[in-house]
């Protein structure tokens, strides 16, 4: 099972299903949230970062302003490129693996929510450009690995790069 609520509701805001119990089920979940302890990733299988999904899905309800607010309390380092456990790709031991190959995914997801966060915020918001880098270290990162011949990680890796590629 590949459980993340905000991934989730994320995608059925995008689609314009369930947006009242959706943009309810963030407020409830995701508002309160401050200093998240991003040094607990990536856990060493994720394919998605439960840090940048629950912020790519935030923003999809707050204002620019707004949101830059909530996110300087969730992520308060990020003006200054921390944390970096969420800005630098993670690395792959064995690509070949099918619970380590979905680092490569991360990559390639964490770009699509980067990218997605800091087109989100005011104009001239520094954090904007520290997003935008990171986003373009992740996706050089992942891309390479979209047509492997690994069938672990091909049949599904694609998916994330379109996302990465279209995001924002």
């Amino acid at each position: 099972m590949h459980a993340n609520s905000a991934f989730a509701l994320g995608l059925l805001l995008d689609a314009g299903t369930a947006t009242e119990a959706a943009t309810d089920a963030l407020r409830r979940w995701f508002l309160a949230d401050r200093d998240y302890p991003a040094a607990w990733e990536p856990s060493g299988q994720d394919f998605l970062s439960p840090a940048l999904t629950e912020a790519d899905a935030v923003r999809r309800i707050l204002p620019g302003d707004e949101f830059g607010r909530w996110l300087a309390g969730f992520l308060p380092g990020l003006a200054h490129g921390q944390p970096i456990a969420l800005l630098e790709p993670p690395g792959v031991s064995d690509p070949e693996d099918p619970q380590i190959g979905h680092l490569l995914g991360l990559s390639l997801s964490r770009a699509a929510a980067l990218r997605s966060i800091g087109r989100a915020l005011p104009d001239g918001d520094p954090r904007a450009a520290v997003l935008f880098a990171a986003a373009g270290v992740h996706l050089a990162a992942g891309l390479p690995h979209v047509t492997t011949g690994v069938w672990a990680a091909d049949r599904w890796v694609a998916t994330f790069a379109a996302l990465a590629l279209t995001s924002g």
